[in-house]
C-alpha cells in the first residue's frame, strides 16, 4: 500500500504527463496510483512507470527518491565539484526545506551548468515550491505543479545513462524498486 502518495485515482496523476503509446491503453484512471504503477512495470513501461511515480509522490519525497537513486550511480561518473555542490544543495535542502536553501540548490544548479542528474535534481528543489521569481521581485510567480517531478523524471532519466549501456534497463528498474519504498512510506 503507498501511505505517502495523496492521490486516491491514477487518472488524477496521468494529467501531469504524456503516456507512451503503449503505456496509455493501460490506464482506465479510475484505479488506484499503485494498481496503474504495478501494470505498468508488468508491461515493460518502466520509463512510464518512472514518469508516473515522479508525479504521484509529493514533491519532496519524489526529491529525496531522486537523490537516493542519483548516489546510486554516482561512483562511475565523473562528477565536478559543482556537480557535488549541486547534490548536498539538495540533501541541505531534504534536511531544512527553506526557501533559503532552495535558493542554494538552484544556484548550485547554475554553477554546475544544468548538466548533470544531480544538477537536474536541483533544479527540482528550486522548482519544489516557492516563487521562481528573484527574492525582491515582489509578484511572486510560483512554478507549474508538474515543474519538480519532470525535474526528478530527467534526473533518474540522466542518472541511469551512467551505468553500462546493457545495464540500463536494470538501473532503472532498481530505481523503480527504491521509489516504491518511499511509497509505502518504508523509506523516508
Amino acid at each position: 500500500m503507498w501511505k505517502v502518495v495523496k492521490w486516491t485515482l491514477a487518472g488524477q496523476v496521468t494529467p501531469f504527463f504524456k503516456l507512451s503509446d503503449a503505456a496509455a491503453p493501460l490506464l482506465d484512471g479510475d484505479e488506484p496510483p499503485e494498481q496503474f504503477f504495478a501494470a505498468l512495470r508488468d508491461a515493460g513501461a518502466d520509463d512510464d512507470a518512472m514518469q508516473f511515480l515522479c508525479y504521484a509522490l509529493p514533491r519532496r519525497v519524489a526529491i529525496a527518491w531522486g537523490r537516493d537513486c542519483v548516489g546510486r550511480t554516482a561512483g562511475p561518473a565523473a562528477l565536478t565539484p559543482a556537480d557535488v555542490a549541486a547534490y548536498s544543495a539538495v540533501g541541505a535542502w531534504l534536511n531544512d526545506p527553506s526557501d533559503e536553501r532552495r535558493w542554494v540548490a538552484h544556484d548550485a544548479a547554475l554553477a554546475a551548468e544544468f548538466r548533470s542528474a544531480e544538477a537536474i535534481l536541483a533544479v527540482a528543489v528550486y522548482t519544489s515550491g516557492g516563487s521562481l521569481a528573484l527574492p525582491h521581485c515582489p509578484q511572486p510567480c510560483p512554478p507549474p505543479p508538474e515543474l519538480s517531478g519532470q525535474m526528478v523524471a530527467g534526473a533518474l532519466a540522466a542518472a541511469a545513462t551512467r551505468v553500462e549501456a546493457g545495464q540500463i534497463a536494470a538501473a532503472k528498474a532498481a530505481f523503480l524498486d527504491r521509489g516504491t519504498l518511499y511509497a509505502s512510506g518504508e523509506v523516508r
